[in-house]
C-alpha cells in the first residue's frame, strides 16, 4: 500500500476541466493505480494516487507518473506547464499532509484559498461518483472533513486576514457595514485583480464593474466580472474603486477625485491603489468621507496579523503531524476497514463513515435508523469519540428496557419526596451526561408524555426533575436510534411529529448486512481474530465451504448474529480452519438443504458470474459497472482480462 501526490501550477487555458474529466479513467489505467483523485483548483492542479494491491512492489509502481501526468495535461490542454512538484516515496508523510492542507484550501506557498477547498470537495464527489476512490482516499477524506471542522471550531484560521484581497474586504466591511448595496469598479487586468474580484463576489457585493485598457482580458477575469464599462462614466456609481495598473492617471489626481466626490454628494468612497504610483496621496487624506489606501498601507495591515496568524498555523501544523502519523499507522495495520469500533469496506458503510466525519465536530442532533443488530450504538459511540466531547460522559439509555413508570425519573431525575420511595434527590441520566453525549436507543418506545419533555429539552436545553418546580440548564448532545419506522408512527399518532422533525436533523440509515455482502468476510475475519485473542487461541480462518455459506446466508440478525456465529466457531474449533461443523445450526441446516438440491458454485465462480452480469446490465459501461459493484475501475479491468484468459 502506498500514497502519492503530484501538483503543479494550474495550467492555462482554464477550460482544462472538460478535457481532464474525459481522460481521468484513461490516466488511471496508464498509471495502474487503484485510486485516483484529480483536483482542478483555481491556482493548482493536484493528482492524488493510492495503490492498495499488496501484490505489487512499492518500488517502481510510480516510475513514470510525473511524465504521464505532464504528457496527459500537455496533450489534452495543449499548453506548456510549470515544473511539476512531486512527493517521492520517502516523503509519503508530506503527501498525506498536503492532502489535508488541500482540503483546508491551504496552498503550498502558504496562502489560503476557499475556492481551492471548494474545488477539492467537488473533485472528491466527482471521483466518488466515477468509482475512482477506494478505502485509502475515502479514509483520508473522512479524516480531512473531521480535521477541517476541528480547525474551524477551535481556531480562527478561516477568519484571519491572509492576503491583500481579504484585508481590503475587512477594511471595506468596517467602512460600509456590508456589501449587498455597494458597487465596486475594478481598474486593471491581472490575477490579483481577479482574486480581489472573486473575493468581492463571495462577499455578495451588489455590483461589480470592470474597465481595462488591455485589448483582451484574461479568461478567468472575464468569467468573474459582470460588465465592461467606461471608468469615467461609471466612477460616480462606485463605492469602491480599485486600481491594479498605472493606465488610469486621472484617479491619482486630487482634482479629479474632488469632482468625483462632489458628484457622489460626499457619500463614502474607498479608493485603493495597488500600483503605489499615486504621487499626491497625502491630499486624499484631507477629503471628507474618502478612504484612501495604497498597497503599502494594506501590506502594513497584513503584517500586523502575521504573528497571530503564525501562531494559529503552528498549532494546526502540530495537529496535522499527529493526523499524518495516525493515518500512516492505520495504513500499515490490519485496521484498514475500521472506523472507531465499526468495520466496513462496502460503499454503503464508507458513506456512513464519511457522514460521521462531517457531523462529529458539531453538536447537531442525529437520528440513527436501522434493523436490530446493524450497529446503531457503535455509530453513536463513533460520533461521540470523534467529537469535541470525547473526554466527557457518553451515556447510553435503552428506552425500551426501562419500565414506563420509572423512565421519567431515570432520564430527568427526581427530588426527595417526589413519590413513595423517593428518600433522596437523584440525578437523572441527562444530568449525568452534562457536557457530554446521551444516546437514546429505541426512541420509538418513548411514552407520549416523555416525548413532550424531550422536545422541550431539544428546544431550550432545560429539564425539570420529577417533583421539582425548578428548571435546570444542561449542555448535552442528543443522539437517538430506532429500528422502527418513525414516519409511520407519526402518521398513526404514536409519535409526535414535532419531536420527529427535531430529532431528524441529520439521519443516518444503516443498511442490513444482507445488502452489504462485501463487508461479511471483512467482519468475519475481524471477529475471528477478536475472539481467538480473547480465548487465547491461535488465529482461525474460514474454510472455503464455510466462507461460501456465510456469504449466501441472509443474516436476519445482522452484524450481531454474525459476531455470535464467529464467537461460537472459535470456541468450538480444534483446527486452524473453521468448517461447516463449527457454524450455528441455522447455517448448517441451510447447507444441508442446499447440498440435497444441487451443487453450488464456488465463491470465485459466483463472483465471476455476478461481475459479468453486472457489466452486461450496465451496457458494457465499465465506469458504471465499477460503481455498481463498489470496486475500482482498474480492478474491474483486471478481472475481465483474467476471465478472457480462461475462455
Amino acid at each position: 500500500m502506498s500514497f502519492r501526490v503530484y501538483y503543479i501550477l494550474r495550467p492555462a487555458p482554464f477550460q482544462a476541466e472538460k478535457y481532464a474529466e474525459a481522460s481521468l479513467a484513461r490516466l488511471r489505467e496508464q498509471l495502474g493505480v487503484d485510486e485516483l483523485l484529480c483536483v482542478l483548483g483555481p491556482r493548482y492542479l493536484e493528482l492524488f494516487l493510492a495503490e492498495t494491491t499488496t501484490a505489487k512492489s512499492a518500488n517502481g509502481i510510480y516510475a513514470d507518473e510525473s511524465r504521464l501526468f505532464l504528457s496527459f495535461l500537455s496533450e489534452e490542454c495543449g499548453s506548456a506547464l510549470a515544473k511539476i512538484t512531486t512527493c517521492e516515496h520517502e516523503a509519503e508523510a508530506h503527501a498525506i499532509a498536503h492532502y489535508f492542507r488541500s482540503a483546508l484550501g491551504w496552498l503550498p506557498e502558504g496562502a489560503r484559498d476557499e475556492q481551492h477547498a471548494k474545488a477539492f470537495r467537488v473533485a472528491h464527489e466527482a471521483a466518488h461518483a466515477r468509482a475512482h476512490l477506494g478505502v485509502q482516499l475515502n479514509r483520508l477524506y473522512e479524516r480531512a472533513l473531521w480535521f477541517t471542522e476541528k480547525v474551524r471550531l477551535e481556531t480562527d484560521f478561516f477568519s484571519h486576514t491572509v492576503s491583500l484581497a481579504t484585508t481590503l474586504l475587512e477594511v471595506a466591511g468596517k467602512i460600509f457595514g456590508g456589501f449587498k448595496n455597494r458597487t465596486a469598479l475594478i481598474l486593471g487586468n491581472n490575477m490579483e485583480a481577479a482574486r480581489t474580484a472573486q473575493a468581492l463576489r463571495e462577499a455578495d457585493i451588489g455590483g461589480l464593474l470592470l474597465f481595462n485598457k488591455v485589448s483582451q482580458a484574461e479568461d478567468y477575469l472575464n468569467s468573474v466580472l459582470l460588465e465592461t464599462v467606461n471608468e469615467n462614466t461609471f466612477a460616480p456609481l462606485a463605492d469602491l474603486i480599485l486600481i491594479f495598473d498605472a493606465l488610469h492617471p486621472q484617479f491619482g489626481d486630487p482634482r479629479f477625485i474632488q469632482k468625483l466626490m462632489a458628484k457622489r454628494q460626499r457619500a463614502p468612497l474607498l479608493l485603493a491603489d495597488f500600483t503605489d504610483h499615486t504621487a499626491r496621496a497625502a491630499e486624499f487624506q484631507k477629503m471628507y468621507n474618502l478612504f484612501f489606501f495604497a498597497r503599502s498601507d494594506l501590506n502594513r495591515l497584513v503584517d500586523q496579523k502575521t504573528p497571530a496568524r503564525e501562531q494559529v498555523e503552528n498549532k494546526i501544523t502540530q495537529w496535522l503531524a499527529s493526523e499524518v502519523e495516525s493515518f500512516r499507522q492505520w495504513l500499515a495495520s490490519a485496521e484498514r476497514f475500521h472506523f472507531g469500533r465499526m468495520v466496513g469496506s462496502s460503499a454503503q458503510m464508507q458513506a456512513v463513515f464519511e457522514m460521521i466525519a462531517r457531523i462529529a465536530r458539531t453538536d447537531i442532533t442525529v437520528l440513527i435508523q436501522g434493523e436490530s443488530g446493524t450497529g446503531k450504538e457503535l455509530v453513536a459511540a463513533a460520533v461521540h469519540e470523534s467529537s469535541g466531547r470525547v473526554r466527557r460522559p457518553f451515556v447510553v439509555v435503552n428506552c425500551g428496557a426501562i419500565p414506563e413508570s420509572l423512565l421519567e425519573s431515570e432520564l430527568f431525575g427526581h427530588v426527595r419526596g417526589a413519590f413513595t420511595g423517593a428518600i433522596s434527590n437523584k440525578k437523572g441520566l441527562f444530568e449525568e451526561a452534562h457536557m457530554g453525549t446521551i444516546f437514546l436507543d429505541e426512541i420509538g418506545e418513548l411514552p407520549q408524555q416523555l416525548q413532550v419533555k424531550l422536545l422541550r429539552f431539544l428546544q431550550d436545553n432545560v429539564i425539570r426533575k420529577v417533583g421539582s418546580n425548578v428548571n435546570m440548564q444542561l449542555d448535552v448532545r442528543v443522539l437517538a436510534a430506532t429500528n422502527r419506522d418513525l414516519e409511520e408512527m407519526v402518521a398513526q399518532g404514536k409519535f409526535r411529529s414535532d419531536l420527529y422533525y427535531r430529532l431528524n436533523v441529520i439521519r443516518l440509515d444503516l443498511p442490513p448486512l444482507r445488502e452489504r455482502r462485501d463487508d461479511i468476510p471483512v467482519l468475519a475475519r475481524h471477529f475471528l481474530l477478536k475472539y481467538a485473542a480473547f480465548m487465547r487461541k491461535p488465529a482461525r480462518e474460514l474454510s472455503r465451504e464455510a466462507l461460501q455459506k456465510i456469504m449466501s446466508y441472509s443474516w436476519p440478525g445482522n452484524v450481531r448474529e454474525l459476531e455470535n456465529a464467529m464467537e461460537r466457531a472459535v470456541a468450538l474449533s480444534l483446527e486452524p480452519e473453521i468448517g461447516l461443523a463449527e457454524l450455528p445450526e441455522s447455517l448448517r441446516r441451510v447447507a444441508k438443504i442446499s447440498a440435497t438440491n444441487h451443487v453450488r458454485p464456488s465463491l470465485k465462480e459466483m463472483e465471476q458470474r455476478y461481475i459479468l452480469e453486472t457489466v452486461e446490465h450496465c451496457g458494457n459501461n465499465y465506469d458504471e459497472a465499477a460503481r455498481v459493484l463498489g470496486i475500482g475501475r482498474t480492478t474491474l479491468w483486471r478481472k475481465l482480462k483474467e476471465y478472457q484468459g480462461q475462455e
